[in-house]
């Protein structure tokens, strides 16, 4: 393929391959599988990255947000809302907890969670918590959304799976703010692991000791208990998460260049780009361009595979359209619209000048 979606090849070189097989062994030699050096050392150094008190690692992204849930004592049939794009693992979790998910409407430009949309549903639902998702890597408008749930006591998650790497509207890093934030550190991510793994960054003394039990079975060193899971990382993922950790702010400044690339060699073509201000605050996990129409998305991901180019769907249905929950009630029109139309173009650090000019040419020639 010219123009490959992901590009493991280059990520994981001779080089990164030899020196996560040499600390592979090490702790082999060790006998340390769980909860092992490189998780306290890669908790840490991720805090510090993300500006926060606390970074603990967690099994994956989906843990994460379940355990967020029961550590703000969200209780079954409590009301949680959700933004009508995301993965389905931001429904499935609040569903998994017993707690019951209300779909909030989206900024037709980003995808991202409207805050308008969010103020009406609370005037008709008793929402306990909402989860603001930083969807493709742009910052979810976090400091409207906590001016309107701190007067009512709701409780914000922030699901930053896709946000390593981006950054508020006051430039501080996604993870940074009082609310719980959940990572995904799963293999396509911009940090990723060589499985599954993810993280919660938080900032608030009081909630850690209790996410720590609720990850490890419920277990505390005071002897008290609760009902917790088993969503601890393993010590491999975490040597090589801590490796990659070392490299990701390079990794991330060089998808935010490519992401230049685009929107200027993109600029004049009748598709809807998010607003360029995005460019140094979004992580740039995913790259998504809109179209005039469902029909048109499907015409151009073919014209591009045609043309060794790649291209996904992320997200293919909105979440009010996945049939296990589209009778949840909420508001979802322009999720529904936004799903439709959106398609994904290459983004990944390796992407050169001319690979994007070439990704541009490509979807010029479509559309004449």
């Amino acid at each position: 393929m010219k123009v490959p979606f992901y590009n493991f090849a280059k990520l994981h070189d001779e080089k990164l391959q030899a020196d996560i097989l040499k600390r592979f062994q090490e702790i082999l030699q060790e006998n340390s599988y769980v909860e092992g050096r490189w998780n306290q050392a890669f908790e840490d150094e991720f805090a510090t990255k993300q500006q926060a008190n606390h970074a603990l690692l967690v099994a994956n992204g989906t843990d994460a947000l379940e355990i967020c849930l029961q550590a703000y004592d969200i209780k079954p049939g409590d009301k949680v809302a959700i933004p009508g794009i995301s993965f389905y693992a931001t429904a499935e979790c609040v569903i998994n907890h017993g707690a019951i998910p209300v779909f909030v409407d989206i900024i037709e430009e980003t995808g991202l969670i409207d805050p308008a949309s969010f103020e009406r549903i609370i005037q008709s639902h008793d929402i306990k918590a909402v989860i603001a998702v930083h969807i493709y890597g742009l910052p979810a408008d976090i400091a409207t959304l906590e001016k309107i749930c701190a007067p009512k006591g709701i409780k914000i998650i922030e699901d930053s799976a896709q946000g390593q790497g981006g950054f508020y509207q006051d430039g501080k890093p996604i993870g940074s703010s009082n609310n719980l934030s959940t990572f995904s550190f799963y293999p396509t991510k911009n940090l990723g692991a060589f499985g599954d793994a993810g993280a919660i960054t938080f900032s608030d003394n009081t909630l850690k000791q209790k996410i720590l039990s609720i990850r490890n079975h419920g277990r505390s060193p005071d002897g008290t208990a609760l009902v917790g899971r088993n969503s601890r990382c393993d010590h491999l993922q975490a040597a090589v998460l801590h490796y990659k950790l070392g490299d990701i702010d390079e990794l991330n400044q060089k998808r935010k260049k490519v992401a230049a690339w685009y929107f200027e060699e993109l600029k004049d073509l009748p598709i809807r780009l998010v607003n360029k201000s995005y460019v140094e605050l979004s992580s740039w996990h995913l790259f998504p361009i809109g179209l005039s129409s469902k029909e048109k998305k499907y015409e151009l991901k073919d014209f591009l595979a045609k043309n060794e180019i790649g291209s996904n769907l992320f997200y293919e249905y909105a979440l009010p359209e996945e049939k296990p929950i589209a009778h949840l009630e909420g508001e979802k029109e322009r999720a529904l619209v936004f799903a439709a139309n959106t398609l994904c173009l290459p983004m990944h650090p390796f992407i050169s000048h001319d690979d994007v000019k070439l990704v541009a040419e490509t979807i010029k020639q479509f559309l004449s």
